[in-house]
């Protein structure tokens, strides 16, 4: 079969022949239709994720929409060396999702990845009706939906930062949004954050870290003489801005915080399986759609490499 093959750490994966994989105890073989190319898949196929091994070759891919008994399915987890850029690939029996009619193969295989990054930390545990949420990178694909997805989960305000002035003004559309400009200069950064807040957030979503986070704590902890005793859940879920970030001890003091993860690791599968369907239904009724580009198995190589809008999405039967 054909697969989007990654034989080296340094180069894009390259569609090439990789053996077609044949079920085993507790998986099952599926079609694959179109997976979406997302920074974790980047990541990945680059050994740069805390994911990533260092066995090669494999095939990309983390997700996707396949077919199965006629049905098309959300699905992934596959075992290695397999992955969801190929014709066929393997996956574990029962992590199938079907698609609802009335959304794309295309859009599905774009979007569930990153809209999955705030969907599961807001079903989890939520956010108190009416409450606040800070998005931290929310002028990017996932941070964008993550405004979106807040408020479809009951916020009442969502303060979004990002850099991209052009994106930051078309997120802040909904006068439930309000817009902070995040500057190379964390002072600055932290005095918009901090002139934001207005006593809040219960919830913050982290997609960049490092300055941008050290920044958003400075703000959190200057805050604190008059709004301590209110609770902030603190997600990190991605590191575009830095891995590291220098944590000041007071504000561990001067807050109710709790800093957490949201990543492959560290959400329970059972709920996952649970929400999957209801995600699923929400980008269909909530209109959640990310911007995405399409490109054939046999042209990833140059596709991958490629700049071009929005999320690349390989069809790949």
């Amino acid at each position: 079969m054909k697969a989007a093959v990654v034989t080296s750490f340094a180069t894009a994966p390259a569609c090439a022949d990789f053996p077609v994989p044949g079920p085993g105890a507790g998986t099952v073989v599926v079609r694959m239709l179109a997976a979406g190319v997302h920074q974790l898949v980047r990541s990945v196929a680059a050994g740069s994720h805390y994911s990533a091994g260092d066995r090669l070759p494999f095939v990309a891919g983390v997700d996707g929409i396949a077919e199965l008994d006629g049905r098309r399915v959300y699905t992934g987890g596959c075992p290695a060396p397999y992955g969801t850029i190929a014709e066929r690939t393997l996956v574990p029996a029962g992590w199938t999702v079907p698609v609802p009619d009335a959304l794309s193969t295309e859009l599905a295989a774009a979007v569930v990845n990153p809209a999955m990054s705030s969907w599961m930390p807001l079903a989890d545990r939520g956010v108190p009706a009416g409450g606040t949420v800070l998005v931290l990178g929310a002028t990017g694909a996932s941070g964008s939906l993550a405004v979106r997805i807040a408020l479809h989960h009951g916020a009442g305000r969502v303060i979004a930062a990002g850099r991209d002035p052009a994106a930051l003004e078309r997120v802040c559309a909904d006068d439930r949004v309000v817009g902070v400009r995040i500057s190379d200069d964390p002072t600055t950064t932290t005095a918009a954050l901090l002139a934001a807040l207005d006593g809040g957030p219960d919830l913050v979503l982290d997609y960049l870290w490092g300055p941008v986070a050290g920044a958003a704590f400075d703000a959190l902890r200057a805050d604190s003489l008059q709004h301590g005793g209110r609770a902030v859940r603190y997600v990190q879920i991605g590191s575009l801005a830095g891995r590291t970030v220098e944590l000041d001890a007071a504000i561990l003091r001067a807050r109710r915080i709790e800093v957490t993860g949201s990543g492959g690791g560290s959400i329970d599968p059972a709920l996952l399986f649970a929400e999957l369907p209801r995600l699923l239904d929400a980008v269909v009724s909530e209109d959640l759609d990310v911007p995405l580009r399409v490109a054939d198995l046999a042209d990833v190589e140059r596709a991958w490499s490629a700049d071009g809008p929005g999320r690349l999405v390989i069809a790949t039967g």
